[in-house]
């Protein structure tokens, strides 16, 4: 009778354990299957992210070019600039002037 006794107090340890096995491995499945399930869009929400603010330093950078170009257009605009920049920019010459160009 003790053995018999002993037998189904180790059935029932095995048994308990078996249960506590059983839900550590659904639950570490329940985290896994979370982590995939919410890491996917967190990687994309990151990403996504990232872009935007590469995008908005593109941004900064042409609005840089078009108020410069606004402000060369405007200038542009004026005689004695143009000639300015039209001799400097591309080596032009007025009337009985000679120009030398000089390169370092």
């Amino acid at each position: 009778m003790k053995f018999g006794k002993r037998v189904s107090k180790q059935v029932e340890k095995g048994i308990s354990k078996g249960k506590e096995y059983a839900w550590r491995i659904i639950l570490v499945s329940v985290v896994v299957l979370g982590l995939i399930l919410i890491g996917r869009p967190l990687i994309s929400l990151i990403r996504t992210s990232l872009e935007i603010r590469e995008l908005n330093r593109e941004k900064a950078i042409y609005e840089a070019e078009i108020r410069r170009d606004s402000i060369l257009i405007e200038n542009l605009k004026n005689d004695e600039f143009l000639e300015q920049y039209t001799r400097e920019k591309y080596f032009m010459q007025g009337k009985g002037e000679q120009v030398f160009i000089v390169e370092d």
